[in-house]
């Protein structure tokens, strides 16, 4: 049985269903500035680049960007515990992780600045060993620049490290690292729910991985 001391999470559709607010914020912005209506579809084309990205990149008016930008940070702070479930699941899953000893990391797309709000909404009483966010790397996912930044700041073992997301571009950046890469599928949105590139094994819920990495602990 293959021995796992290190997990590096996504974050977006694998411990928080943050489509919701995130879609809401970004299409409000849209909407009023460009007058142009996005759907959930063309936020997930647009998504790689952080949410703040998207709209600097995207809104045709260029005046506004900076506006937009600030109305989209307001938006999704205030409408953050309305439409992101607080996962009773997850929450448990995190600090059971934690209190058996596993090192726990972040990876994700999202800017700093809407991290920020969402861990503070969530109050997990969990504290990340890192966290890479899309503005900490050059390249964004696929590429695993991030994964490579926490294993090397860390000291972390890639053969006792593994990657959970819920996307395509997760299940790429896990194999470019050359880590072992599983899915979570178990939030009411998930990005992608076939790969191109197959994972390790795709979990349905955070008990079901729990055990999983559990039955594999190393004290060592």
């Amino acid at each position: 049985m293959q021995e796992i001391k290190s997990i590096i999470f996504d974050f977006d559709g694998t411990l928080a269903d943050t489509w919701p607010v995130m879609y809401q914020a970004c299409a409000g912005v849209f909407q009023r500035h460009d007058n142009r209506e996005v759907s959930i579809e063309d936020i997930y084309t647009m998504a790689g680049p952080t949410e703040l990205q998207i709209i600097e990149r995207h809104l045709a008016n260029r005046e506004q960007v900076e506006t937009a930008i600030n109305e989209f940070l307001a938006d999704y702070e205030q409408h953050h515990e309305e439409l992101v479930e607080r996962n009773v699941a997850i929450a448990q899953m995190l600090s059971t992780l934690r209190q058996a000893g596993f090192g726990v990391a972040l990876f994700t797309g999202k800017s700093r600045r809407t991290l920020d709000i969402s861990l503070d909404k969530l109050g997990w009483d969990v504290g990340f060993d890192k966290i890479v966010t899309g503005d900490d790397v050059q390249k964004r996912k696929p590429s695993a620049e991030g994964i490579h930044q926490i294993l090397s700041a860390l000291g972390w073992a890639r053969e006792q490290t593994i990657f959970v997301g819920d996307s395509n571009d997760d299940m790429q950046a896990g194999e470019e690292a050359g880590v072992r890469t599983f899915a979570a599928q178990w939030m009411a949105v998930v990005q992608d729910k076939h790969y191109r590139i197959q994972p390790e094994r795709i979990f349905d819920s955070a008990e079901e991985f729990q055990q999983f990495v559990m039955e594999r602990l190393t004290s060592g």
